[in-house]
């Protein structure tokens, strides 16, 4: 069953995956990695800040989720401009591929579209019901566009840079494609209290659970027919094996949530507060194949 869930959900990365890995060189091979992290981080605080807009607008944790959203908001904001121009906080250097350059562009209209309703909901402090699902709608076109940037970077720089293994850089997308499912989670959760008919955002939870049980299981064991690589090294083992501790309790809530139940004000407040240290060990795994990929 997790072989037929894999390959499907991945089919796009697995039509790319080779089936060797090329002699790296330790200074490209981190500095592509470490672009696919950020971009891939672009997408969790896609979903982050429209988590934190829900959780605001059902006055859940109110004063902690709006410093979520405008953290979050910010820092979209800088690694935009970093993944395109450079950023030497970000440790980025300018976009010189055009096929990545035009990947991020393509995202621009619908980014304006999204930023235009968290500008407001900052200036006034406050998120209405009545926005969440356009904002919802907004954040999810541009997961979209930025899931297929993600994807043209890793096999862009792949194909043109003789030190970077593809096969890492799937690794590397699906581990950081990780951190943005544990926020689109409870914001699915969220939106079941602010919306007339939850049974929608009960079936998107369900594939969002069922995508992160099936990523962490493939790259705990690693998946060779899309390209995800076992873990390289005893402390990217052991980080996930701590992923899956955190995860399993929170799984539990979501799937009552899937199962159709509403959740409570405060079972969405221990959600919201159990999913951050999954947020941060998940992250920590992700740096970790940075790091372990620049000394291969």
């Amino acid at each position: 069953m997790i072989r037929m869930v894999l390959t499907a959900t991945f089919l796009v990365c697995a039509s790319v995956a080779p089936q060797t890995t090329i002699a790296q060189d330790s200074a490209n091979v981190d500095q592509v990695t470490h672009r696919v992290n950020i971009a891939g981080r672009q997408r969790m605080l896609t979903q982050r800040i429209t988590k934190a807009a829900c959780l605001m607008a059902r006055d859940v944790g109110f004063t902690t989720s709006f410093d979520q959203m405008t953290q979050a908001y910010d820092l979209f904001l800088q690694s935009d401009q970093g993944l395109r121009n450079g950023d030497s906080d970000l440790g980025l250097e300018a976009e010189s591929n055009d096929t990545v350059i035009g990947a991020l562009g393509a995202i621009d209209s619908h980014w304006a579209a999204y930023k235009a309703i968290i500008e407001t909901g900052i200036d006034n402090a406050t998120i209405a019901n009545a926005e969440l699902d356009e904002l919802d709608s907004a954040s999810l076109r541009v997961l979209k566009f930025m899931n297929i940037a993600v994807y043209k970077m890793a096999r862009a720089y792949a194909s043109e840079t003789a030190s970077v293994s593809l096969n890492l850089a799937i690794t590397v997308d699906i581990a950081g494609r990780q951190r943005m499912l544990t926020q689109k989670a409870v914001k699915e959760a969220c939106l079941m209290q602010a919306v007339e008919d939850p049974s929608e955002q009960a079936a998107r939870l369900a594939d969002t659970v069922e995508l992160f049980d099936t990523s962490l299981s493939a790259l705990q064991d690693g998946f060779e027919d899309i390209g995800v690589i076992a873990p390289p090294t005893p402390e990217i083992a052991r980080k996930l094996r701590e992923v899956e501790e955190l995860w399993n309790p929170v799984k539990s809530l979501l799937e009552r949530a899937v199962n159709g139940e509403v959740l409570s004000d405060r079972d969405l407040s221990v959600l919201a507060r159990d999913s951050e240290p999954l947020l941060q060990r998940m992250n920590e795994a992700v740096a970790l194949y940075t790091t372990q990929s620049s000394s291969s």
